[in-house]
Order: structure tokens, then sequence, then C-alpha cells
């Protein structure tokens, strides 16, 4: 009879230390990444992922967080080829990678960790998370001067795109229903009364989810606007066809609600009708500003509805949306009366938003249901503990143990891809005659020139995670012939006023 008991006691111990320890790896410590990203100190962020002898990638491709981070971080640094691999493992990792998925039941498989699985599982990924994939890796081409690869990422983007909504209305349907069956089983009556106990508290999680989400935000509009300059800068003759442009940038209209955003995206659809699909003499700034979401773990205490107060601990985790912050917020591009300004083409908290607000009552459910389960299996090991007459001061503490093992096994998934920007922000306007185009932050403050060369269009693509430091700048020419060389190594710059 104690042989067994203490095997139970065992066992539940051995749980928490394997448990706690599967979440899946992660290379940066996330204190210090916040401190390089409120630098915009893209290098060493990426130095994180090498190997400080070899200069090897050092991050684990098996893990799909790891590997999108660190794609990300060897973008920023202009570290494009490394990128490119980091986000091919991460791709590896998703299990909606072949774009087939539109049924519910395939998306319950996909996208199970909502009510199967919990933090301590492998991390999943998200549908727009597929999206980023395809888009940076169109990115990491064009500065590799790969222009073919570079269509087939857009091509791709395209695709996965389309399939996005149908995903999205899926996984909020899957989701639903799994909510009903979990909470309508008949052993599921306590979890329903607590859940009505604790309904106004559990609000927390979802109120900072930004107003007016609607499922065409799943869309990356960035990515639309991307793949119609490239059709129209392109050097295949094939892709200057009209349509393929305007229906591109129609569907980033859609995406976008922003009224900078639908001007930049309006400009284009002019200059393309006027110049019979083509771009000419142009520079195309995309500007990726500050960071983006992050979760954060609130707990609760659970009026549990059970048949005992044999306990020492009730209560569950829950993950809050905490949205992200802006750097400058825009940037002023030119001088003069043809000064112009960024303008907000994809809020990055709108695509996370709408999967975490999907997802959110089926995570409340899982997590009454579970804790509901535990507390019951803690109530019958204390009764156990109680019924070996053991000295009271042991007794007590075995329930303590009990009560903290419940404790490590009650946490939130607050795990979500850190270094991404707040938005991603856009403005095409003419060469500068002089052949430089200034750069300033919202204060006119000049940040730099940027030398553009003659008769051609030029993309400049501008990352500021932060103020503490200078932006990066990478400029490319289009079509894409040449590869843009990484960050340089620089001396901090001083601090940038936020406007």
């Amino acid at each position: 009879m104690h042989g067994k008991f203490w095997a139970r006691v065992g066992t539940l111990c051995l749980s928490v230390l394997l448990l706690t320890g599967c979440a899946g790896t992660r290379t940066v410590n996330q204190e210090a990444a916040a401190n390089y990203l409120a630098q915009s100190d893209y290098r060493a962020y990426a130095q994180q992922y090498l190997n400080p002898v070899t200069g090897d990638p050092s991050y684990d491709p098996e893990s799909l967080l790891d590997a999108l981070e660190a794609g990300k971080a060897f973008n920023d640094a202009g570290m494009w080829a490394l990128s490119r691999n980091a986000f091919d493992a991460a791709a590896t990792q998703l299990n909606w990678k072949e774009d087939t998925v539109d049924t519910p039941a395939e998306v319950a498989n996909l996208l199970g960790t909502t009510l199967t699985s919990d933090a301590f599982g492998a991390y999943q990924g998200k549908i727009h998370q597929g999206i980023l994939i395809d888009y940076y890796q169109a990115i990491n081409h064009l500065m590799l001067g790969n222009e073919a690869n570079a269509r087939v990422d857009l091509n791709r983007l395209q695709v996965r795109q389309g399939n996005a909504r149908t995903q999205l209305r899926a996984y909020i349907k899957t989701v639903n229903k799994s909510v009903k069956d979990g909470l309508t089983d008949d052993k599921s009556a306590g979890a329903r009364e607590s859940l009505g106990e604790i309904g106004p508290k559990i609000a927390d999680g979802i109120k900072d989810l930004p107003s007016g989400l609607g499922q065409s935000k799943i869309r990356l509009a960035a990515g639309d606007v991307i793949s119609a300059v490239f059709r129209a800068t392109s050097s295949a003759q094939s892709d200057k066809r009209q349509t393929l442009s305007r229906d591109m940038l129609k569907s980033a209209n859609a995406a976008s609600a922003t009224r900078g955003g639908n001007a930049v995206i309006a400009y284009l659809r002019r200059e393309l009708k006027r110049n019979k699909g083509i771009l000419a003499n142009k520079v195309i700034l995309v500007y990726e500003d500050g960071t983006g979401p992050s979760l954060q773990e609130f707990r609760l205490d659970l009026p549990l509805f059970i048949v005992t107060d044999k306990v020492t601990y009730t209560g569950i985790a829950l993950p809050q949306f905490v949205p992200g912050h802006p750097a400058f917020g825009k940037l002023k591009v030119g001088a003069g009366k043809t000064q112009q300004e960024t303008a907000t083409l994809t809020d990055i908290n709108e695509l996370a938003a709408l999967e975490f607000d999907a997802g959110y009552k089926g995570v409340v459910a899982k997590a009454v249901i579970s804790t509901t389960i535990k507390t019951a299996a803690q109530a019958v090991v204390n009764h156990q503990i109680d019924q070996q007459k053991m000295d009271p001061l042991i007794g007590s503490l075995l329930k303590l143990g009990t009560g903290a093992a419940q404790y490590a096994l009650t946490k939130a998934d607050t795990r979500a891809w850190a270094n991404l920007p707040n938005t991603i922000q856009m403005v095409v306007v003419d060469r500068p005659a002089s052949g430089k185009l200034q750069l300033s932050d919202p204060l006119n403050q000049l940040i730099t020139d940027i030398p553009i060369e003659k008769d051609v269009n030029t993309l400049v693509l501008i990352k500021a995670s932060g103020t503490l430091g200078k932006p990066a700048v990478y400029v490319q020419q289009l079509p894409a012939q040449n590869v843009v060389p990484p960050l340089e190594v620089a001396p901090p710059v001083p601090t940038l006023q936020k406007a």
C-alpha cells in the first residue's frame, strides 16, 4: 500500500520535471534580445545565433520558434542566405506547409494545441507565420539578386494568402465545436459552473486586442503590394501583365484599413495603369517599425465545484495578448514640398490577434477542464496522505508538494515570435533629382541620405525596432541582379526622440 502511494507521488514529481523541460529550444535570452531590439542592434542580435568560434549557425533547426526567430534575426542583419536557410527549416516544422488544409477536421489536427496540448508541448505555429515566411523569403531572394527564386516565393505567398481565410474559418469552427463538446460532457458540470463564476475575469486576456478585426486582415497587405511591385519591375515581360499587379493591389486594399496605406495602393494602381503595368524610376521604400505583439501569463483562482476542500492549490493560467509598440511610428521621406511619410500597410498586431481571438475561448475551456481534473486528482492524493497516519508536518509538506506540482503543471502558453515588427509600412516616390533620398524621423531630424541610382527602380528596405540606435538601411535595384551586403558593425549613435 505504501509502495503504491509513494510511486504515485514520485510519478507526479517526475512528470513536473519532464514537462517543464520539454517546451522547445530557444537560443536567445529574451531579456538580452529586448535590449538589442531597443537599439536596433540587428548585428548583435543575429550573432546570438552563430557559433562564436566557427561562425556557423547555432540555432535549433528542429525548433519552429527558434528557426523563425533566427530567420528574422538574419534577415534584419542582412545575412540573407542564413535567413533563407533558417526559414527553410521553419517551413518544414509548420504542419500546413503544403497549403492544402481546408476542412475543420484537418485544421483540428494541425492547430490542435488549443484543446489537445499545452505550453509543455511542441510549438505548433500559426497560420500567419507561414505567410510571413514566404514574405521574408521573397525579400531574402531579392536581396540575394535571385529574381527567379523571389518569383517562386511570391507565387507561393499568393497561394498561401488565398488559403489563409479558409484555414481561419475552419479553425474558428473547430474551436467552437471543441469547446461545445468539451463542456457538454456529463463529467464537465463542475467545469461549466466554474467557468460561469470567472466569466468577467477571463476577459483580461483579450482586453487589449486591436479593434475592428475582420477575417480579411489575415492577408499580409504588404506582401500583396511587394508582389505587385515585383511584377511591375521584373526583367520578365510575362510578369508585366496589368491584371497580375491589379489583382494583387486589389487584395492589398481589402486587407489594409489605413488611409495612408490605401493611398499608397491607389497611387501604385494609377501609375501601373498609366504605364501599362510598368514602374519606371521609382523608389519603393519598405519600413519595418517597432516590435510586434507578445503574450504574458495571468492567473486566476478558480472556484471549483467539486467534492472536497482537501487541496492546497487551485487556479488557472491564461495567456494575455500584449500589443506591440512602435519605434519612430513613421518616417519622413524626401524634403521640402515633395516630402512624404511612410504609411502602414500591415499591422502585425492584427495578424496575430485574429488567431489569438479565435482560439481564446478554447484555451480558457481547456484550462478550466484541465484544472478540475488535476484538482480532483490532487484531492485524492491528499486524502491518501491523510490515510497514511504520518507525522502531521510531513503530511502537510507532502500536501503542499502536490499543490506545487499542480501549480507547475498549470501554465499558459505564452510563446510567440518575438522579433517581428509592430507594423510594415511603405511609401513610393519618384527618384530625387539630387540622387539622394533624405530620410528623417517624425520630428524632421535627419537620419541619413540614401544614394539612389538613376534610371532604375529601387527597393529601399529600412528597419527600426527601437530608437536607441540607427535604423538599418538596405538598397537593391529592381530587377534584382546583385547581392546586397549585410550590416557593418558600427558604433552606437545618439538617441533619436520619438514624436
